[in-house]
């Protein structure tokens, strides 16, 4: 009879360094998947760190830029407005901004009685033909060229969109992961713990019982 409780004794003690050796080899894994998930993490906010860095240079850049443009552009309005309004002036500013070799003549008749407003007659000379030619083809060239930058710019901000999404769903995934590392939730704990209680209970018991 003390040999089979020897024996009750021995076996449960084996099963207690049997758990003592699972809890202790769950242990270490566990530390080194955090020792290792802390490296990958300590990575990430680096790179996210970067990414938001050059997002909001990047964002920075573009509005000085536009602000720029548009100081040019409202400065260019209130000058056609204030100068480049009739006949005269119109053909006076024209040649310069096509870069015209020779000035446009614009020669309006006297007002009478029965054409109170007539109409100006332009005369360009020949050697500016070329030049208007160019320059009519060059603003063609920028409004296509603008329609395709506006496209294009359209379709970056899109992408940067999902790509936002992309980073947001890789911190989900990210935040989930180190949290299972450092053991879940307290639900999870919880229930870890009882079956780690459980199994104690019932090696304990066994011990008893062999005593």
């Amino acid at each position: 009879m003390l040999g089979a409780k020897h024996k009750t004794l021995a076996a449960a003690s084996a099963a207690g360094f049997l758990l003592v050796a699972l809890a202790l080899g769950s242990y270490l894994g566990a530390r080194e998947d955090r020792i290792r998930m802390q490296a990958t993490l300590d990575a990430q906010k680096t790179l996210f760190r970067n990414a938001a860095e050059e997002r909001q240079r990047h964002a920075q850049e573009d509005a000085a830029r536009d602000a720029a443009a548009q100081k040019q552009l409202d400065a260019m309005q209130q000058f056609i407005q204030r100068n480049v309004q009739t006949a005269q002036q119109i053909a006076r500013w024209a040649p310069q901004q096509a870069q015209l070799p020779q000035p446009i003549n614009v020669n309006i008749p006297p007002a009478t009685p029965q054409n109170p407003k007539p109409a100006a007659v332009a005369t360009i000379p020949q050697a500016d033909l070329p030049a208007i030619r160019d320059a009519i083809e060059g603003c063609k060239e920028c409004r296509l060229k603008l329609a395709a930058a506006e496209q294009d710019l359209a379709s970056e901000k899109e992408q940067l969109r999902l790509a936002g999404e992309q980073l947001s769903a890789v911190e989900r995934e990210r935040d989930a992961a180190l949290k299972a590392a450092r053991g879940g939730g307290i639900w999870q704990r919880a229930r870890r713990a009882a079956k780690w209680f459980l199994i104690g209970a019932a090696a304990g018991a066994a011990i008893s019982r062999a005593r």
